[in-house]
């Protein structure tokens, strides 16, 4: 816990490189489609483009996974998580322009309206064994490399949360 509020205090800076949008998409499909198919989710990568972005591939990896395990407690078993790169335009720093979203997209309960409200503060979890850092953490890594985490969701349809890059 006391690494977690450290890494929201202060997240490291990270290590850019150049990678195609959908290599960290992939690596973490390989990463936790094994555990995925014990409670019977499917963990696909669909539709993705494969345009550049500059990221630090571990950082961009922890927040994937973040969204991915929150996708998989909102669906519990029997249901769907779809990884898709899109191309899209917009502003970012006070400027539109094309960036690359990185979208995990679930079939699971959606999140109620009491909840959103409260999404993304620190401390604040909706489950038994949460610390209730991993959004608050997982945005202000993507804000280190200049995007912005966004969502979307519906009651009993599912969310989709989309982690907006700059493209390279």
């Amino acid at each position: 816990i006391v690494k977690d509020v450290l890494l929201m205090a202060r997240p490291s800076d990270p290590h850019l490189a150049t990678v195609p949008a959908d290599e960290p998409l992939r690596q973490v499909q390989v990463l936790l489609k094994p555990q995925l198919e014990k409670t019977n989710i499917l963990l696909a990568v669909r539709d993705s483009v494969s345009v550049p972005i500059k990221i630090d591939s571990q950082q961009i990896q922890q927040v994937l996974i973040n969204l991915i395990q929150n996708a998989a407690d909102s669906i519990g078993h029997d249901g769907e998580i779809t990884l898709r790169a899109r191309l899209d335009n917009k502003r970012l720093a006070d400027r539109v322009s094309e960036v690359v979203i990185l979208e995990v997209a679930d079939t699971g309960k959606g999140i109620p309206p009491d909840v959103e409200k409260r999404l993304f503060d620190p401390f604040f979890t909706t489950k038994d064994t949460g610390t209730g850092l991993g959004l608050s953490i997982a945005a202000r890594i993507v804000e280190k490399h200049g995007g912005a985490l966004q969502y979307q969701t519906q009651p009993n349809r599912g969310t989709t949360f989309g982690v907006v890059l700059p493209r390279a």
